[in-house]
This record gives structure tokens, C-alpha cells and sequence, in this order.
């Protein structure tokens, strides 16, 4: 069974699960555990949050057992006991951080996470999880009255329920879970034309753990996805009898369809727009090209969930080379364009530490003086300057024709999602809000060096 990529919002919810008061004040925030670069901020007081019992103390090597990280016990109570109902022990935490410790302890099967958590936030939480080799395989689902599904799906949640959540809604979750921790072979649909691309595609994923399905066709694709369950698709753009564009919306339009994660992979250079426009379906997107296969490894076997140190040694090579900071950045130029000189300086020493060439400029003129004779590899982008602000700096760069591909970061000191949207808008490929967490930011410049 292939996992849901949108949000579930159920019509009636049952009484018994309920969401936390919309009124009430968010916990106080505890310092996140990463480094952060400089920005004036409320101190954070500490808050502990007791977690109410679980089985930690009964557990026994041939458990099945998921980890559930929720601040309102109440809930986590009633999740507790489903999961209990499903053969699962469980484990319980009302914390990020706690969260985090007792998957490195137990190495759990699965993970249920709220994204409203006091500390750090639960797609801290995710991310975290997604970057650390020995435990990315592990599925998380999703549970939280936040609406931030795609920004989840993306980073490898293999499901998400909006609270309030029905009876129905968490026991289809919960059967989902258990049917793909059973389920050692998953399925891979590759939609390409090119024989060669698809030899060689059908021998990177060659492994026990791995069904592959190959059609060259815009129509079998649709036609497959309508007829099998897929736990991931990988799909070029360029096909004899329609593009991708009209076969993600074919599919999305679809509502007897639940869309699997959907990696692009084609060697067409997309515009700005069209970046836009198949990020609301596909979970990532690959341009071909120098070692574009090293990332293609390393997407599918996350959003497949598997365990990187059960792979074939070769292919723990490749994953692990991707994720090395010095050979990601080695030789690339990035230009900083900042107004606040304490950032421009954290950044400037966080990032030439790692081997990056900089470019600094303090406003948005100044940034397109520079690009009269110079072309970085990445541009990361204040947004609140004087002189020029970043939106109208990235529109004037989009303007130029030998830079519309280029990867463009927004920095903001906002972070609601109607800002995200007029910063991909006015042509940024993705944005962070300040304070800037350095490792997702690391992380963030990596997906689109890799380009």
C-alpha cells in the first residue's frame, strides 16, 4: 500500500480526539539544539513537559514499536493505546529533543510527531531525523492542527493528519504503518523513454528491496499509478505523447488517487515558474547531469525508506559522498546579499570554512553591480534592505536570461506562508527564516549545488 502524499482533513472528528485549544499560548521554546547565526531575540526559558508512562521498560527484541512525540498527553494517551491495539509497544515523549534521543536509543519502527512542540518544533524534528544515516529509513507520520504538509512531505514524512483527528482517520494511519513495516519489497515506478537512462536506472535500484515497473509513456503512467499502489515514482518531464506537467495534474485531479512521492528527474532546464509549479506535487527534482544518479540514490532510498547501512557498499559510498561537505561545495562561488554586517560576517566564516568562494554585497544594487562580471553557483538573499529589497533584487536577476536558473535562497526575518509564497513569487527557489539553523540552511545550499 502506497502512503499518502496530502493532507487528510477529516469531516467529522470524533469526540474523543481532540486539537489543542487554538486560544491557548504556546509553551515558551527551548533553546534549538543547533547552531544558529546571530540575530537579537527574547531569551527562551527552559520548559519541561513530563511524558506519561510508556513501554520502554518491557520491551523485547522482537517488538514492533513506534515512537510517538506529543505535547498534550491527552492525546498521546489515546494514540497510545491504538498503537497498543495494532501489536505495537510504544514510546513516549512530549519533546523535539526527547524525541530524538529515544530514536537514537531504540531505533523504533515508526514515528508519530506533532509539529507544535515546546523546544524545538517537530520539522526540526523531521529534518534531523532525515539527516542522520542510521536512522532516516524510520517512517514518520505527521499529526498536528499546523497545515504544513507539503513542506513535511517533502522532507520525507511518509504521511499527515490534520488534528482534530477521527477514530477512522488514525486507525487508517496506524494500519498503514503497520502493512509497510511488514512489507520488506517496495514498489518503484520509473516513467522514462530513454532505453539507456532506464538500464541504467533499473541497476541503481537492483537490490532485493526494490520492485521496479518502467513505462516510457505519459499514459501507461497514469494508467499504472490508477491500477498499483507505488511507494515512489520517478518521473522525467520529456515523453513522446504528453509532458510531466500533465500527468501530475491528470493524477492530482484524480481523487480516487493518492499520489506517491513523485521525484522529477529530467534533463530539461526548468524556468523559475515551472520549479513553482511541479514543487506543489513532486516531492524533488533532479536535474541529469554530473552525478545527478549519486542524488537520485539517495531521494528514492529516503522517500523508500531504506536503511542506508543495509545497502550494497558501493552505494553507501555514493550516499555518504553526497552528504560530504567538502566535496558538495568544493570550487562553488556563493554571493551573500545582507544589509547586517554580523550576518554577512557568520555566514561569510561558516560558509569558507566548508571551501565556498564568496561574493558580498550589502543591498540589491550592489548585487547586480556584481553580477555585471561575476556568476556565483548560489545567491542567498536578505530580503529587508535598503536602497533595493530582495524582492525586486530577484526579479531583476530572474530578468536576465543567463540567470534564471540560478539557485536563489531567501533570507527573511519572517516566516509566515504568505511570505513564502511572494518570495517564490518574485523568483527565489526557497527560503529560510532567520535565525538561520546552519544545518538546514548546509542542507538547503547541497540540494541545489547539486542541480
Amino acid at each position: 500500500m502506497c502512503w499518502p502524499r496530502s493532507t487528510f482533513t477529516p469531516g467529522a472528528a470524533d469526540p474523543q480526539l481532540h486539537r489543542k485549544p487554538e486560544s491557548a499560548a504556546l509553551p515558551p521554546r527551548l533553546p534549538v539544539a543547533v547552531p544558529q547565526l546571530p540575530r537579537q531575540i527574547p531569551e527562551k526559558r527552559p520548559l519541561t513537559v513530563p511524558s506519561p508512562p510508556d513501554d520502554r521498560d518491557i520491551l523485547t527484541p522482537d517488538d514492533h514499536t513506534i515512537l510517538i512525540v506529543e505535547d498534550d498527553t491527552n492525546f498521546a494517551k489515546l494514540v497510545a493505546n491504538q498503537c497498543r491495539g495494532k501489536g505495537f509497544k510504544v514510546l513516549l515523549t512530549t519533546t523535539g529533543e526527547g524525541g530524538l534521543a529515544l530514536a537514537a536509543q531504540y531505533h523504533p519502527e515508526a514515528v508519530i510527531l506533532d509539529i507544535r512542540l515546546p523546544g524545538m518544533n517537530g520539522l526540526e524534528v523531521l529534518e534531523t531525523l532525515k539527516r542522520d544515516q542510521a536512522l532516516r529509513h524510520i517512517p514518520v507520520h505527521i499529526m498536528s492542527v499546523e497545515e504544513s504538509s507539503m513542506s513535511a512531505l517533502q522532507m520525507g514524512a511518509v504521511g499527515y493528519l490534520v488534528k482534530p483527528v477521527s477514530q477512522s482517520a488514525l486507525e487508517e494511519a496506524l494500519q498503514r504503518l503497520h502493512d509497510f513495516i511488514d512489507r520488506p519489497v517496495k514498489e518503484l515506478l520509473l516513467v522514462e523513454d530513454d532505453e539507456a537512462l532506464t538500464k541504467s536506472v533499473k541497476k541503481l535500484f537492483s537490490d532485493n528491496d526494490v520492485n521496479i515497473t518502467a513505462v516510457a509513456l505519459g499514459a501507461d503512467a497514469i494508467q499504472s499509478v490508477s491500477h498499483k499502489s507505488y511507494d515512489c515514482v520517478i518521473l522525467d518531464i520529456r515523453l513522446p505523447d504528453m509532458d510531466g506537467f500533465e500527468i501530475l495534474e491528470t493524477l492530482a485531479a484524480d481523487k480516487n488517487i493518492t499520489l506517491p512521492p513523485i521525484i522529477v528527474y529530467t534533463g530539461q532546464e526548468l524556468t523559475t515558474d515551472e520549479i513553482f509549479k511541479l514543487r506543489q506535487y513532486a516531492e524533488s527534482i533532479i536535474i541529469k547531469g554530473v552525478r545527478s544518479e549519486d542524488r537520485l540514490l539517495d531521494e528514492v532510498s529516503l522517500f523508500l525508506h531504506r536503511m542506508v547501512s543495509k545497502l550494497p557498499a558501493n552505494k553507501q559510498q555514493m550516499i555518504a559522498r553526497l552528504h560530504d561537505d567538502d566535496i558538495t561545495f568544493k570550487d562553488k562561488q556563493v554571493m551573500i546579499v545582507d544589509d547586517d554586517m554580523r550576518n554577512v560576517f557568520a555566514l561569510s566564516k561558516l560558509l569558507e570554512e566548508r571551501g565556498l568562494r564568496l561574493l558580498r554585497a550589502e543591498n540589491g544594487q550592489k548585487a547586480l553591480k556584481i553580477l555585471e562580471s561575476e556568476t556565483p553557483d548560489l545567491v542567498l538573499m536578505d530580503i529587508m534592505m535598503p536602497v533595493m529589497d530582495g524582492y525586486e533584487t530577484i526579479k531583476r536577476i530572474r530578468s536576465q536570461k543567463q540567470f534564471q536558473t540560478l539557485p536563489i535562497i531567501a533570507l527573511t526575518a519572517k516566516a509566515m506562508p504568505f511570505d513564502r509564497d511572494k518570495i517564490v513569487a518574485a523568483g527565489a527557489n526557497d527560503y529560510l527564516a532567520k535565525p538561520v539553523d546552519v544545518s538546514r540552511l548546509l542542507s538547503m545550499m547541497r540540494v541545489w549545488l547539486y542541480r
